[in-house]
């Protein structure tokens, strides 16, 4: 058996206006709650970092300061 050749999809001309209009703002949306996600992670993850950092308190821990 071979493989069938790939073709290039081609817009539909049936297709509206609207539809493509709809599928640019889905897109447009999940590029932006991506790149969103891309640009606070880092500072989720320093919060994360310096939490740990922090030693006892000495109001916690007395004996210790």
């Amino acid at each position: 058996m071979t493989p069938e050749p790939i073709v290039p999809k081609m817009p539909d001309p049936q297709a509206s206006e609207a539809d493509v209009g709809v599928a640019r703002r889905r897109a447009l949306i999940r590029l932006g709650l991506a790149v969103g996600a891309a640009y606070v992670a880092p500072t989720v993850l320093s919060i994360d970092r310096s939490a740990r950092a922090m030693g006892p308190s000495c109001a916690k821990n007395p004996a210790n300061c």
